[in-house]
């Protein structure tokens, strides 16, 4: 049973991080954000996960916790209802705390949010980008395991180091390991000491829909782990994980 705290936090921090993505790669995306100017702030539970997405001259940009003073305010009384809003199922209505009549705003929110699932799970979506934005989700999502839930937290504090998962000659993603967090960034590492490199976007989006044993793409070479083992079976439960909290 996935930790009701944790996935919201991967639905703030990863999945809706990919607008700003989407922002800047896909054309119907910044056609939809030139609708509005303002942000919007997220709130699960009293003392659950907030973030703000703003949108500002077409660009959107999602941060963690208040920033600034947000023209909507959506409070979700559990987790599970912010939960079960993202994953369109059960009962996830938020409570507007403010911006009640701000409905311009709710209203390209709901746009994006349709772009964005066309392209994650369209037919026929724009390839490159797709793979891109499972990437980050991929990445942010094992930050936020290894951050906030408890069994996973108490292994990756007994880890420092970087890992980069990347496509060739493509999109990459790197988690930094303090030993205390796990911080997810976009892009290439300088130095990453695990390194899960995919031959290309086919292999990688084939394997996200595990069409593709991951055994078999390492012998074929379409798959590569080269670096610090022991942090590779740390980082491969997290990916286990991943599965259950995303299917």
């Amino acid at each position: 049973m996935p930790n009701e705290n944790v996935l919201a936090r991967i639905h703030l921090d990863a999945v809706l991080s990919n607008l700003e993505i989407l922002s800047k790669e896909d054309a119907d995306t910044t056609s939809l954000a030139a609708g509005w100017n303002g942000s919007i702030l997220f709130v699960a539970g009293l003392c659950g996960p907030r973030t703000t997405l703003e949108i500002r001259s077409s660009g959107i940009k999602v941060s963690p916790g208040k920033v600034g003073r947000p023209d909507i305010v959506l409070f979700f009384p559990t987790e599970q209802m912010l939960n079960n809003m993202f994953k369109g199922t059960g009962v996830g209505f938020p409570i507007p705390l403010k911006g009640l009549l701000k409905a311009k705003g709710l209203l390209v929110f709901m746009k994006l949010a349709k772009r964005m699932e066309e392209v994650l799970k369209g037919a026929n979506p724009p390839k490159q980008l797709k793979a891109k934005l499972l990437l980050n989700t991929l990445g942010k999502t094992i930050a936020a395991i290894a951050n906030y839930e408890p069994d996973s937290k108490a292994v990756a504090d007994t880890i420092k180091g970087i890992t980069e998962l990347r496509i060739r000659n493509g999109s990459a993603i790197n988690i930094q390991f303090t030993g205390s967090s796990a911080i997810a960034r976009n892009g290439n590492a300088q130095d990453p000491d695990l390194l899960m490199e995919f031959a290309n976007e086919d292999i990688f989006l084939d394997l996200a829909d595990d069409k593709v044993d991951v055994f078999a793409a390492i012998c074929l070479d379409d798959m590569a782990l080269k670096g610090d083992l022991h942090m590779g079976d740390i980082v491969n439960t997290f990916l286990d994980k991943v599965g259950i909290y995303l299917q």
